[in-house]
């Protein structure tokens, strides 16, 4: 949705190697996180060979850098469309959400700003797929 703002190899590299681990959060991929991890490959002109995926580098290797605001906005929006596609936000996935929170250092406002906005936006696309498949 907005990581075509994403201009930086290093950033678009870090974002999808930090959706590929909140993907795996609960030890497992499902078919809907697996698709938005192609949408955003796509959306950033990126293919699968490009990318290195460590299995164990930390959330701090990874966002460690991040220093623009605006980049990190990206990330953490993106990221919880991301945590919240499959419906189920599990422990680890509000572990990751906590931890990018508190590395980005947003308040616990900003947070529920972003988490609000998450699920208003997937009411809306729930209400979008009714109107167009008239169920």
């Amino acid at each position: 949705m907005f990581l075509h703002f994403l201009q930086s190899k290093e950033h678009k590299l870090a974002f999808l190697e930090l959706a590929h681990v909140v993907a795996r959060a609960d030890g497992f991929v499902n078919r809907k996180e697996e698709q938005y991890l192609k949408s955003f490959m796509d959306e950033m002109g990126m293919t699968q060979s490009e990318i290195a995926l460590s299995a164990d580098r930390q959330l701090s290797d990874i966002i460690g850098g991040l220093k623009d605001e605006q980049v990190k906005n990206i990330f953490f929006a993106e990221i919880l469309l991301l945590i919240f596609a499959d419906g189920d936000y599990n422990d680890e996935e509000k572990q990751i959400a906590r931890e990018l929170k508190r590395q980005f250092g947003f308040s616990d406002e900003a947070y529920e700003s972003f988490k609000d906005w998450v699920i208003r936006m997937d009411t809306l696309k729930i209400e979008g797929l009714k109107l167009i498949l008239d169920i």
